[in-house]
């Protein structure tokens, strides 16, 4: 696994563009990864499986605030969800009490991060179509969930069966499990 000095990223209209930098190497990969599977993260970044990575405020340049377009909705007692005012591009979710931290969509980051470089270079067409091979990226690394959280409102069948540790609720709401939710028996 390369390890990234940095990683870059923005809304979908470029009004907020933000870079996020590793100054140590146990800075990477990101610890604080999960999918949320709450109503409220669905609603927000317009997904079924919405996913987030925690980062430090001061290892994020320029500092989101500073962006006139981005904006913050209290969307429950202590929590915040940002998007950029301009285009609607749903972007992070914060606790008021870690003030010192911000969590990132994923799709927030920019595709080479994500994918790789477009190796253009290589290309080649078939029936398929043109493939464009990639170069690089750490989409694996920064997109592999270390949990799933608010799982009690998984999909049957779409989103309920993913590896991990799963969470009915939030992580600090009761112990992991591994199976499906549907899986849990009702203990006697």
């Amino acid at each position: 696994m390369t390890r990234p000095s940095s990683i870059s990223g923005g809304c979908l209209c470029e009004a907020i563009r933000f870079t996020v930098i590793f100054p140590k190497e146990s800075d990477w990969p990101p610890q604080r990864n999960g999918i949320c599977q709450c109503t409220m993260c669905r609603k927000h970044g317009g997904s079924v499986f919405p996913q987030n990575v925690s980062f430090p405020k001061a290892n994020i340049s320029p500092p989101l605030e500073s962006h006139a377009s981005y904006k913050l909705y209290q969307s429950s007692p202590g929590a915040s969800r940002g998007f950029c005012a301009t285009c609607g591009s749903a972007m992070t979710f914060q606790y008021d009490g870690e003030p010192d931290l911000v969590e990132i969509n994923l799709g927030s980051f920019d595709e080479e991060v994500l994918c790789g470089k477009r190796d253009e270079a290589n290309a080649w067409e078939d029936e398929y179509g043109r493939h464009v091979p990639r170069i690089g990226g750490v989409g694996f690394e920064l997109c592999y969930p270390k949990y799933h959280i608010f799982t009690e409102n998984a999909i049957p069948g779409v989103t309920d069966g993913f590896p991990g540790p799963k969470y009915l609720r939030d992580k600090s709401d009761g112990a992991p499990f591994t199976q499906k939710p549907s899986e849990l028996k009702r203990q006697q």
